[in-house]
């Protein structure tokens, strides 16, 4: 199902996907501090009269309030109760010639 997104690190779609994603996730936490992605483990797109993208990364908390703009550049937190790492997968569906995006499933573990 999907095709295999060979380098999601410099895919523009999955990254505007992704920041997407975390931003719902944090916006859904009631964590302090905001989460960003670690590491992309596989991202697929799927073309259906818009793009789904189906990611699985994994996120790790950050030292960074959820008020952050650029959460890529935080700090992720370092002490062991704090700085375990959740893998999500997210699936996000874009069309971007109507300027839609959704995040259609969010399971982390």
């Amino acid at each position: 199902m999907g095709s295999d997104i060979d380098n999601p690190d410099n895919d523009e779609g999955v990254q505007k996907a992704l920041k997407f994603a975390m931003t719902e996730y944090n916006k859904a936490s009631n964590d302090l501090y905001a989460s960003r992605v670690v590491r992309i483990i596989s991202a697929k797109s799927q073309i259906v009269s818009g793009v789904k993208y189906i990611m699985k990364v994994e996120v790790g908390q950050t030292t960074c309030p959820k008020t952050a703009t650029d959460l890529q550049s935080c700090a992720l937190h370092e002490e062991p109760d704090m700085a375990k790492l959740t893998t999500c997968k997210f699936v996000v569906y874009t069309v971007p010639w109507l300027n839609q995006i959704k995040l259609l499933e969010s399971s982390c573990q």
